[in-house]
């Protein structure tokens, strides 16, 4: 009888003293000014007690001056207005991101209310991925990354997110990433940093629904027939959930289409089981064709992956590895003809023998980042040259038996149970299957890029083979390759490769 009352009484006190679950409701709010979006009014309820952090990037990749667009923040809680201190970060070079953060001078107590006007990015400016807000059409597209002032606050359970459509056209939707209008998620805020959102009167594909857990939406006039190019790449998004060994069941997974009239145009980036596409006018005799191996190149992020590396070195792996897939799992697949592939990777060729940057080191092409799209673009060029010789290499020195795949798939499978990926898991990998050297060759050819990169003549398949070819730079000539049709080898030998 005293065991159990002195046990009643210590579950009392754990009662009393567990604090409530933090939570985050935030409510996004469009606003228009002659036909267009101009800003997004946010609204950010907090029910957290103690001290008080937002950020917000000063830069983010093709959104420079995110903070500055922040406008008229207020922070209130049970007390009355919260004063707040602010300090930024020093500058990162290359366009990577750097923040402001706002710090409150007292201990907040809940429910706190924050509130913004996040302004949309003007028109021009430099191009790179989609980051930014932007006003489209009658509705509006960006980046969770360059709306939010986000709470340092990792405790807090659920985040609720709102759409108030009233600043939009009738019969106007919201989706981001993570699912359709207002949703309830699991975790802070901060995992909205890797959702797309698009708000306005938008084209969906299907009208209703998923297609097998696809979905698509734009803002604009297409440029392309969106149903039926959606339809496509819904079948794509099929043929990789059943490539890859990994991610299973498939979650469903969302494209966003904005076509604007103002540039900057072109570009696309995958985040969180989705991509974004930016397009802009058809140019005078331009085919009205949607650029299918983009779309299938940023899909392919999704089962790629990362690795754990600094800040844009990590892109060999990210970038270099899916830029060999978009090539190779389309011809598999069928997607795509075998004389496509064969330009395709002769193009590829061709843009790393020519890259100004050929022989730069990783760490020297992250210094230069977003400033210059062809240089930051080499690791893609130089590592899926990498990974196509890597997996003829594999086959020639296992007379067969293995390949770049039997490498990659038990890895896949180990990261997804939250084992850790690194560069030197990547070496110890190589190594045991290919010697002790291959950390040296690692090393000179994607970190160092002290070696020019020269594939075997198999590297893409038994259907071609390598010459010799000269380019052209600035009038000078690059010595480099190119890879031909092979006669006598039946097309199927390629696609079973």
């Amino acid at each position: 009888m005293q065991a159990k009352m002195i046990l009643g009484a210590g579950a009392l006190a754990l009662l009393t003293a567990a604090a409530p679950p933090e939570e985050a409701a935030i409510t996004f709010r469009p606003v228009s000014e002659n036909g267009a979006v101009a800003a997004i009014d946010v609204t950010m309820t907090l029910e957290i007690d103690g001290a008080l952090k937002l950020d917000a990037p000063i830069v983010y990749p093709g959104a420079p001056g995110t903070a500055d667009r922040m406008r008229n923040i207020t922070v209130t809680d049970k007390e009355g207005a919260v004063p707040l201190t602010i300090s930024e970060d020093p500058p990162v070079p290359g366009g990577f991101p750097y923040f402001r953060h706002w710090q409150a001078n007292r201990p907040v107590s809940g429910p706190v209310r924050v509130t913004w006007r996040a302004l949309v990015t003007a028109p021009g400016g430099a191009g790179g991925p989609a980051f930014g807000i932007r006003a489209v059409d009658r509705g509006v597209v960006g980046a969770g990354s360059t709306l939010l002032l986000l709470p340092d606050r990792p405790s807090i359970a659920t985040t609720r997110v709102h759409w108030d459509l009233s600043g939009l056209p009738s019969g106007s939707i919201a989706a981001m990433s993570h699912g359709d209008g207002d949703l309830v998620l699991s975790g802070p805020p901060s995992q909205l940093t890797q959702s797309w959102f698009m708000a306005g009167p938008l084209g969906r594909f299907p009208a209703a629904g998923q297609s097998d857990g696809f979905s698509a939406y734009w803002l604009g006039t297409p440029t392309f027939d969106a149903p039926a190019e959606m339809a496509w790449t819904a079948r794509a998004h099929s043929y990789l959930a059943q490539h890859f060994p990994h991610l299973k069941p498939t979650q469903p997974y969302r494209v966003f289409l904005q076509f604007r009239e103002q540039p900057p145009f072109g570009g696309a980036t995958a985040l969180h089981q989705s991509f974004m596409l930016a397009r802009g006018p058809l140019r005078e005799g331009e085919e009205r064709a949607a650029p299918r191996l983009t779309l299938f190149h940023e899909m392919i992020h999704m089962w790629v992956g990362g690795i754990e590396a600094p800040v844009g070195v990590s892109s060999w792996f990210s970038e270099g590895l899916t830029t060999y897939y978009q090539n190779l799992l389309p011809m598999k697949g069928g997607f795509i003809s075998l004389d496509d592939y064969g330009r395709e990777i002769n193009e590829l060729a061709e843009s790393y023998y020519t890259n100004k940057a050929r022989n730069w080191s990783a760490e020297a092409i992250t210094k230069v980042g977003f400033t210059d799209e062809e240089i930051r673009h080499l690791p893609y060029r130089r590592s899926a040259l990498y990974f196509a010789d890597l997996d003829a290499r594999i086959r020639a020195a296992s007379k067969g038996k293995r390949d770049l795949e039997t490498l990659l798939f038990p890895m896949f499978l180990a990261r997804e149970r939250g084992e850790t990926f690194d560069q030197a898991r990547w070496i110890a990998m190589v190594t045991a299957e290919l010697g002790p050297q291959e950390k040296a060759r690692f090393q000179r050819l994607i970190l160092d890029g002290a070696d020019t990169i020269e594939p075997r003549s198999d590297a893409f398949g038994p259907c071609f083979r390598r010459e010799a070819a000269t380019f052209t730079r600035d009038g000078k000539a690059v010595a480099g390759y190119r890879w031909v049709r092979a006669a006598g080898v039946a097309d199927e030998r390629c696609i079973e490769r």
